[in-house]
């Protein structure tokens, strides 16, 4: 593959600057580890297509994790070798504010987003991105988290005009499926505290079937598996420390109250492990630090994660 670990080093000059903990050494290292091998794989799988459909690749982790981050890196390097790539999330496809509102009526546990998406919209969004031709247009919904004091809703529109060759769809639970056995949930595991937690937990477990078809349209599943799954929590503390020094942003109790509530949905030590140990392509070890430790099959997690 055409690319000069030190010569091409400044296309990541503008992630670097967002993320000034990563050094451009250790970006060497994890382009050399990671980044490099996994685009091979990619555009591998693309020339063996046998249609001009486009490659979704689905990205699960953590809250925290380095989602955002990593799809700069793959975009940076696949704009580099001709390759057009489009980022979405599966945030774009949560539910509309009233319509958020209205499931609360028939059950008001949902006080946080949580599992609440508009599946047949999300799965109408990747296909259509997945076989668009050039020239036409395909709207994604925007999302704002932030809307109606953090109960968030649709904004607007982003129109799509270029075919993408790639589409990477992440998210938090993102290829999460249901556990069946449910005594795990009674295993003391953080969040699933209470008797009312732990139903919640094993109620959208069963829901989580619902899923299915579209996490069948993924055709590779990269997971960031962070074996310390609790480090979520300190990181989103971290992000939260510059908002509180503007009197912003939620204090350490909120924090611990908000993600606790997205485990009791989709638990990293159920779910999010389960998909790392079974139905992932590509395991990549997340550190502490968010530095990448190693890239495994599932069956090597299992061994040295069990």
């Amino acid at each position: 593959m055409n690319f000069h670990l030190d010569n091409d080093l400044t296309l990541f000059d503008e992630p670097l600057k967002k993320r000034p903990e990563i050094s451009k050494e250790s970006l060497k290292i994890e382009l050399q580890k990671y980044y490099l091998p996994f685009i091979e794989k990619l555009i591998n799988l693309s020339k063996n297509k046998t249609s001009e459909e486009g490659i979704i690749v689905g990205v699960s982790a953590i809250q925290g994790a380095g989602k955002t981050t990593q799809g700069e890196i793959l975009e940076t390097l696949l704009d580099h070798f001709g390759y057009e790539s489009f980022h979405l999330s599966i945030d774009n496809h949560y539910l509309t504010h009233d319509e958020l509102n209205k499931l609360r009526e028939s059950d008001p546990r949902y006080i946080r987003r949580g599992v609440t998406h508009d599946i047949p919209l999300a799965i109408q969004n990747l296909k259509d991105l997945q076989t668009m031709k050039d020239g036409t247009e395909v709207k994604i919904p925007i999302y704002d988290k932030g809307a109606f004091n953090g109960d968030g809703d649709r904004t607007g529109w982003n129109t799509v005009t270029k075919k993408p060759h790639f589409i990477f769809y992440d998210g938090w639970m993102l290829g999460a499926r249901k556990v069946e056995d449910e005594s795990i949930f009674n295993s003391g595991l953080p969040a699933l505290d209470t008797p009312e937690h732990i139903q919640l937990a094993k109620d959208i477990n069963s829901k989580l079937d619902e899923y299915y078809p579209l996490w069948d349209l993924i055709d590779f599943m990269n997971v960031l598996y962070v074996p310390n799954y609790e480090m979520s929590l300190k990181w989103r503390d971290q992000a939260e420390e510059a908002l509180r020094a503007k009197g912003e942003g939620m204090t350490h109790d909120q924090i611990v109250e908000f993600v606790h509530y997205f485990w009791r949905s989709v638990h990293p030590a159920i779910h999010i492990k389960n998909l790392a140990q079974n139905n992932a392509d590509q395991v990549v070890i997340i550190n502490d630090n968010h530095s990448i430790k190693e890239v495994l099959t599932p069956d090597q997690v299992k061994q040295k994660y069990p």
